[in-house]
């Protein structure tokens, strides 16, 4: 069964073999497990992907020959097979808790990326390859994300002009805008999700917001439940839950477009892109329907939490045969001097399959009936907001990536959003953390739903400390104090 899986697993690296052997130039070996196949897992025209890589090979000095993940096996456990085998894999993006559970099967990158990629270094910021360090200080990987701003309340701008309202700014003003809009609409409500409305609200009611937090107390670093203020949040939008602010299955689950639809959406706490992708399928439906981004405070700052980037890298293998070949690959799709490279990763050959309809201001008129699928691209936030679509169902959706999505600064930025915890090892640490965390998810939202009565909290505390909560700590503590020598 394994023999039999890599050699469909492998399907697509043989049928670009043997022009790569006949050529001297460098080959290397990617499994592409970075989502931009997610929906094309089938691959490219085989003709079509032997011009594009012999195109990528003439422009950029190496072969890359691409594995695409496929079949019934998860791209994890196909992963896990190849870099188990004698089969070549010498790039992928390290998933789940990022490159620590590949750090026995990586290589560190600080001397390759010296000498090789000047450009990943300038496209991506500074401050970002920080979380990409071990304990030794070496660069483990590239960075496969960046730090956003995804968690915002939204209001709706037709309402407020409808009745002369300014877009709020505090939280009283956005209760009362919220009550404005049902005297306006009895319909009106607003929306979020479980996990979201962690993100966008509790920066409100506490220091650090939706982030561990070190208590001054005893200088442990403590999870999120246990900061000064979460009562306080649970107190307050259980008061919006009873006062019927809230749509009646924002906790569970719905169809996002299907409530859009109704139009009787007035405020949306959460993910960007159901305001900036939904919005414009359904505006034909709701006449007028127009959004306002909101920078909310309360006495304690701003509500929302900005996402810190994650451990998620392109790292580079042990069994890679030329390491250096890797790293000059990716540093001719990440230039810093043209969009070209990018493109052509993601598109296919300039002037045929891909052109510039405004080369100054980066519009890209893409050609999809060539069948090529972007085995090539493995994308970064840093260069995908560099040009746009011709497009204007997504012309809304690209402005906002490449501008209000990453910047911070009407978000609090979590107390240890720039430390590389290995998630597995405090898993390991915390044989009971999935308790925990099913814990943490279902009682929260009982006591904001009123199913569990708000005088409970303390004995909600207790049932954390039997489930292991001090061990949580005990393990984030422990690897807090390692990386920055608290």
């Amino acid at each position: 069964m394994r023999k039999t899986r890599l050699a469909v697993l492998l399907l697509v690296l043989i049928l670009v073999l043997p022009t790569a052997i006949a050529q001297d130039e460098p080959v290397i070996y990617i499994f592409n497990n970075s989502g931009t196949l997610q929906f094309d897992a089938g691959g490219s025209d085989p003709d079509v992907l032997q011009r594009v890589q012999d195109h990528i090979a003439e422009q950029s000095g190496v072969r890359p020959v691409t594995i695409v993940p496929g079949g019934a096996a998860s791209a994890t456990e196909q992963l896990n097979l190849l870099l188990g085998s004698s089969d070549p894999v010498d790039l992928f993006q390290a998933p789940g808790n990022g490159w620590h559970d590949y750090a026995m099967a990586i290589i560190p990158i600080t001397d390759l990326l010296a000498e090789h990629g000047q450009n990943i270094m300038q496209v991506i910021p500074e401050q970002q390859w920080d979380i990409m360090r071990n304990a030794d200080g070496e660069i483990m990987g590239i960075p496969r994300s960046t730090p956003t701003s995804p968690y915002i309340t939204w209001v709706r701008q037709d309402w407020l002009d409808e009745l002369g309202l300014d877009v709020p700014t505090t939280w009283d003003e956005l209760e009362a805008t919220i009550e404005a809009f049902q005297a306006h609409n009895p319909e009106a409500m607003i929306a979020t999700r479980p996990q979201d409305v962690r993100w966008t609200t509790l920066g409100g009611f506490t220091p650090n917001g939706f982030s561990n937090w070190q208590d001054p107390d005893d200088g442990m670093v403590k999870p999120w439940v246990m900061q000064p203020g979460v009562l306080d949040w649970v107190t307050e939008l259980n008061s919006w839950w009873e006062a019927g602010y809230f749509f009646p299955d924002t906790f569970t689950r719905f169809d996002a477009p299907e409530l859009f639809r109704t139009c009787n959406l007035g405020v949306w706490m959460g993910w960007y892109s159901r305001i900036t992708l939904i919005t414009p399928q359904i505006e034909s439906g709701c006449e007028g329907i127009a959004w306002a981004r909101t920078s909310i405070t309360t006495d304690m700052g701003y509500i929302a939490t900005a996402r810190p980037q994650n451990a998620s890298a392109y790292v580079v293998t042990r069994k890679a045969a030329n390491p250096a070949a890797v790293i000059q690959f990716m540093d001719w799709v990440y230039s810093a001097d043209t969009t070209d490279n990018q493109l052509t990763a993601r598109y296919g050959i300039k002037g045929e399959m891909w052109d510039y309809l405004d080369e100054e201001n980066r519009v890209v008129g893409p050609d999809l009936s060539f069948g090529y699928v972007s085995e090539y691209m493995l994308p970064n936030l840093n260069i995908e907001i560099r040009y746009s679509l011709d497009d204007p169902s997504r012309a809304w959706h690209v402005e906002y990536l490449g501008g209000q999505l990453i910047d911070l600064g009407d978000a609090k930025w979590p107390f240890d959003g720039g430390v590389a915890y290995n998630l597995s090892r405090v898993a390991d640490e915390v044989p009971t953390l999935g308790d925990i965390t099913r814990l943490l998810d279902e009682q929260t939202i009982l006591f904001i739903t009123g199913q569990r009565p708000l005088d409970q909290w303390d004995d909600f505390m207790n049932d954390l400390q039997r489930a292991g909560v001090d061990d949580w700590t005990n393990a984030i503590t422990a690897q807090y104090n390692e990386l920055t020598g608290g």
